[in-house]
């Protein structure tokens, strides 16, 4: 007979190729839609009269543009479908023991998972409830279980996603997976441009549930209420894309073909996006008519430079794009042009880094505030451009 076990994971098994199915036959669709919109229809002819032609030409390049969509979305979906996911079986013993350990705490198992990605990065998914013997008033929080799940399998776990913070006496599901191998603590600091009152520049930190870790800063073109909410536009459409999965570079294209089709109220602000791997400790930089951003080690800094025109400019995207890996205590500076114009103008753009390389505080939040505060200083405190700092810094965890 085969264990519960091995039942479970070959229904698992089933479904993925089931869904995954759904998925290619979707993504298919989305292709074969984006062919037609392409398609020329019979008897369309070119006409003499000016008026016709631009609009004719207008309605072409729309349609190019929603065909590129398409196909970009039927994308996704492929590497969606492509992603495979390995069950890992610990063996009946195994299951029985991480059972009757919970059991100890008040904690019934109902059903249990571990998983193993392509990335490597493992995941378990535990259906549990209290054990109708758990002392009413006795509580059991998500970080318990985690600490419990942590000792069973000999490996550090965390929960991820918006796990219930307690468990109950009805059958719960939580998801943990392998902390990261790095932690990272940042701060900020921002001046407004004189006789404005908002700034122009937003920025953003978050992290997803495959342990990558975002910071963005967006420059809006101009300052003031205008730049300042063309900015934030910018900032949340490629917040919800890198949440729901989409790669770095066809987020910031779907935005860029969003702000083209906007005509005349005209959105071309920049983008600064940098992603951390915490695993691995890798991190990319994504540019698009953003400044300078630079990497601090001990006294050495290096400037990673950029030279890609803002979002909204042209309909194809070439976003400047840097790699490096980072390690233990380790900081990147992500700054507004207001910040680099500003000593490249007044002590030079070697200068930058000497004073970067010469901070004389540990923290993030005290790191920006010093560098805000110089290059305020370098221009006799006048403040001429929205000027924004956001500092990184990584350690093992």
């Amino acid at each position: 007979m085969k264990s519960k076990l091995e039942e479970r994971g070959r229904k698992a098994f089933y479904l993925l190729e089931y869904e995954k199915k759904k998925m290619e036959g979707c993504a298919l669709s989305l292709d074969s839609l984006a062919s037609a919109f392409l398609m020329k229809l019979p008897g369309e002819e070119e006409e003499e009269d000016r008026q016709t032609l631009l609009w004719e030409k207008r309605m072409e390049e729309n349609r190019q543009l929603f065909s590129g969509h398409l196909k970009e979305m039927a994308e996704v979906i492929k590497k969606t479908s492509r992603e495979s996911v390995r069950i890992i079986r610990l063996g009946k013993r195994k299951e029985k023991q991480i059972g009757r350990m919970l059991l100890l705490e008040g904690l019934v198992l109902d059903d249990f998972y571990l998983l193993e990605k392509e990335n490597g990065r493992r995941e378990a998914v535990v259906s549990l409830h209290l054990s109708m013997h758990k002392k009413l008033g006795k509580v059991c929080s998500a970080e318990e279980v985690a600490g419990f799940l942590s000792v069973l399998l000999e490996s550090k776990l965390i929960p991820v996603g918006r796990p219930p913070f307690f468990v109950t006496r009805e059958s719960q599901t939580m998801y943990f997976q392998e902390e990261s191998r790095f932690m990272v603590l940042t701060g900020f600091a921002r001046a407004v441009k004189e006789n404005e009152k908002v700034s122009g520049d937003n920025h953003s930190f978050f992290e997803n549930a495959e342990g990558d870790f975002f910071a963005l800063l967006s420059d809006g073109m101009g300052s003031g209420q205008k730049a300042c909410a063309d900015s934030e536009t910018v900032l949340t459409m490629t917040e919800r894309l890198l949440s729901s999965g989409f790669s770095e570079e066809l987020s910031l294209q779907l935005i860029n073909d969003a702000l083209i089709v906007g005509g005349e109220n005209k959105n071309m602000s920049t983008m600064d996006l940098c992603r951390i791997n915490l695993h691995d400790g890798e991190v990319q930089f994504f540019k698009v008519g953003a400044a300078s951003s630079l990497i601090k080690r001990d006294g050495y800094v290096e400037e990673l430079p950029s030279n890609s025109l803002p979002l909204g400019v042209f309909s194809k995207l070439t976003p400047c794009k840097v790699s490096r890996k980072l390690i233990d205590g380790d900081y990147i500076f992500l700054l507004s042009d207001g910040i680099t114009d500003n000593f490249q103008s007044t002590q030079g753009k070697e200068f930058l880094k000497q004073v970067i390389a010469e901070i004389p505080y540990r923290r993030p939040g005290e790191m920006a505030n010093y560098l805000m505060k110089y290059a305020i200083g370098a221009a006799q405190g006048k403040i001429r451009d929205d000027m924004t700092v956001l500092v990184i810094g990584i350690w093992n965890n």
